[in-house]
C-alpha cells in the first residue's frame, strides 16, 4: 500500500483531496453535524457504505453542498478507492461476480491495476491522552482489543502480561506530525469507542489527535512512584467529541495541502461553494449514472410542485369554512 510517512513537501498544482468514510447501518443515522464539517473543509467526496439514507439535521443545509455516495458494501469502497475514486474502473476492476459478493467479506480485494493513483485509507484513532509516546513522530502501535471489538492505541492494562492482544500492522501517528504525501481518506467512526476491528484492518495509516493525560489518579500506586518509574499510560480520552476530532485532523491536513482560507459573511458564517446541480436527494447509489441522477432529482422536483399545489388548494378549500 502507499507509504504515507512521506515529507511534508507542498503541492505545486491543484491541492491533494480529501475524503470522509464511514458507515451507515441505518436510515436513521445522525451525520449532520460531521457533513457539516466535510462542507467548511471543502471534502472532495463523502462515502457512507451501508444506506442511502440518514439523518441530516445539524448540516444546515450543507450536505447540498457535499457529493455523497453511498456504496453497497466495504470491498466495493476500497476498491474504488484503489482505483483512484475512478468509479469506471472500479467497476471494470471488480467486474458483476465480484461486486454481487461483495457484501459477504470484509477482505480488501486485490488488485494491480492503478497503484499509482491509489488512494490510502487513514482511520482516525480518535483522542488519546498519555506521556510522550502518544506525542512521538515515531507512532504508537494500534492493537485489536478483542473484548471490546475495537482498534486502540494500548492495552488497557499495561502492566498485564496475561491481556496480549494482536497488534495492527499500521501504526497511528499524531496528528500535528502531519503524516500525508497523497490524497487521502480519512475513516472516522461514530462510536467513541473508535474503529471497529473490521474497519481498522483496511486502514493503510492511522492518525490520532494527542492530548496531555489528566486521567491518572494521584491515588493509584503508579502515580506515587517516581516519574521514571512510571508505568507509560496510553488513555483514550473523552474530553472530545467525534466532530471536533475530525475538525482538527483536517485543520492539519488542509494547511499541510496549502488549502485557501475560507471567506466568511457578515453573520460570521462561511461563504459556501456553489451549490451542485447534480443532485437534490441525500446521496446518490455508487454505480448510478448522472443522467440517472437528473432523472430522479426531475421526478423529486415534480412530487414536491405536487404536494405544494396540494397544501395550497387545502388551504383555499379550508379557508372556505
Amino acid at each position: 500500500m502507499a507509504n504515507m510517512r512521506g515529507d511534508n513537501e507542498q503541492q505545486q498544482q491543484s491541492p491533494p483531496r480529501h475524503f470522509l468514510l464511514m458507515d451507515n447501518p441505518s436510515k436513521t443515522t445522525h451525520l449532520g453535524t460531521l457533513l457539516r464539517c466535510a462542507a467548511a473543509f471543502r471534502a472532495h467526496q463523502v462515502l457512507i457504505v451501508g444506506h442511502d439514507k440518514f439523518n441530516a439535521q445539524g448540516s444546515f443545509g450543507s450536505h447540498l453542498y457535499l457529493d455523497i455516495v453511498a456504496f453497497p458494501s466495504w470491498d466495493c469502497v476500497v476498491e474504488y478507492l484503489k482505483c483512484g475514486a475512478n468509479e469506471d474502473e472500479a467497476h471494470h476492476d471488480m467486474g458483476t461476480d465480484a461486486l454481487d459478493a461483495a457484501s459477504e467479506t470484509h477482505q480488501k480485494p486485490t488488485t494491480e491495476s492503478s497503484k499509482k493513483s491509489e488512494i490510502p485509507i487513514v482511520g482516525i484513532a480518535g483522542a488519546y491522552g498519555g506521556d510522550e509516546d502518544v506525542f512521538s513522530s515515531v507512532g504508537v502501535t494500534v492493537y485489536e482489543d478483542v473484548d471490546t471489538g475495537y482498534a486502540t492505541l494500548s492495552t488497557r492494562d499495561a502492566k498485564s502480561e496475561e491481556k496480549k492482544r494482536e497488534a495492527l500492522p499500521n501504526k497511528s501517528y499524531p496528528i500535528h506530525t502531519r503524516p500525508f504525501s497523497s490524497d487521502v481518506c480519512f475513516l472516522l467512526s461514530k462510536d467513541k469507542r473508535g474503529l471497529p476491528i473490521s474497519h481498522a484492518r483496511v486502514c493503510d495509516s492511522f492518525v490520532h489527535v494527542p492530548q496531555i493525560c489528566f486521567d491518572a489518579d494521584d491515588s493509584d500506586e503508579d502515580a506515587q512512584l517516581n516519574k521514571l518509574e512510571r508505568i507509560p499510560r496510553i488513555i483514550q480520552s473523552t474530553l472530545l467529541e467525534t466532530a471536533t476530532i475530525y475538525s482538527i485532523v483536517l485543520h492539519h491536513f488542509t494547511a499541510w495541502a496549502n488549502f485557501s482560507e475560507r471567506n466568511f459573511a457578515e453573520n460570521q458564517k462561511f461563504i459556501k461553494d456553489v451549490k451542485s446541480d447534480m443532485r437534490r436527494r441525500l446521496c446518490r447509489r455508487y454505480g448510478e449514472n448522472h443522467s440517472t441522477t437528473k432523472m430522479k432529482n426531475a421526478e423529486d422536483d415534480m412530487q414536491e410542485n405536487d404536494e405544494l399545489i396540494l397544501d395550497q388548494t387545502g388551504r383555499v378549500f379550508a379557508s372556505d369554512y
